[in-house]
């Protein structure tokens, strides 16, 4: 009789795929040094003979490569055609790390959650997130999360910052997608970005998580929209008196990067 081989489970394939990435991580983090396979396996945290298997097969795939005569493992060529197919997505890592001390900064004075959040392909991507010692926990609010432009305070902030032709556009073709996000409608995305040019910020009054409540203000470069910085909290944290101390802190915090928030006339 014929026994067949288990297929391997989900958890092992994943847990394969882990131990991949923490070893392409390793030989990322040495550069041009270069990293035997010894300290890899350490770096990563894997044993020696599962570390010899995954980053051979690294090699096969172009992700590593490694150097016959040293026996050190470099970057291959891989990772280099990835970020090149991202194109202008590549450009956030720039600007993530530029602003990084700076959310830092808001945090440490506002609590809640910081978010920098860009327009891409149509919607709003988190690049970055700080949260510090936050009284609140949001689970849906990730680096690399995407949204429709109008969802949550930050997408809010890059949708208001558009002509009022493209922002009724943009609505009107999400209208659906809203109402995925809690109490979200086209209606109340119009509400909240016409209320942007009097009050100089967006407020995510509770619209997508029950008592929960951001403010945002896009970030302009040489008058082009290049993101937005929300700070997330709980609504009883955000009276309008507050909400105009922290826009007030987060305009001068982007002024100090050379930056604005509001387009030069």
């Amino acid at each position: 009789m014929r026994v067949k081989t288990p297929l391997p489970s989900n958890k092992v394939a994943q847990s394969s795929l882990s131990k991949g990435l923490a070893l392409l991580t390793a030989v990322a983090e040495k550069g041009s040094e270069g990293v035997n396979l010894s300290e890899a396996s350490t770096k990563a945290g894997i044993n020696i003979s599962t570390a010899h298997r995954l980053l051979n097969a690294l090699v096969e795939e172009n992700f590593i490569s490694l150097d016959p005569y040293s026996k050190l493992y470099h970057l291959g060529l891989m990772p280099y055609e990835i970020v090149e197919r991202a194109g202008s997505d590549v450009a956030f890592l720039e600007l993530r790390r530029k602003l990084h001390s700076t959310l830092l900064a808001i945090q440490a004075e506002v609590d809640g959650i910081i978010c920098l959040s860009v327009p891409s392909r149509g919607e709003s991507l988190c690049i970055d997130l700080v949260s510090g010692s936050s009284h609140i926990t949001i689970n849906t609010l990730k680096i690399g999360a995407r949204r429709p432009l109008g969802v949550g305070a930050a997408s809010l902030a890059l949708l208001a910052s558009l002509s009022d032709e493209e922002r009724e556009k943009v609505i009107v073709s999400e209208a659906e997608r809203y109402l995925r996000y809690g109490c979200m409608t086209a209606e109340i995305a119009r509400y909240a970005v016409s209320l942007f040019d009097s009050q100089g910020y967006v407020f995510n009054n509770a619209y997508v998580i029950p008592d929960i409540g951001a403010i945002a203000l896009p970030l302009f470069s040489e008058n082009s929209l290049i993101g937005a910085i929300s700070v997330t909290t709980t609504i009883s944290r955000l009276s309008k008196e507050r909400r105009e101390q922290i826009a007030a802190m987060i305009c001068a915090a982007v002024k100090r990067e050379g930056m604005q928030v509001t387009r030069r006339h």
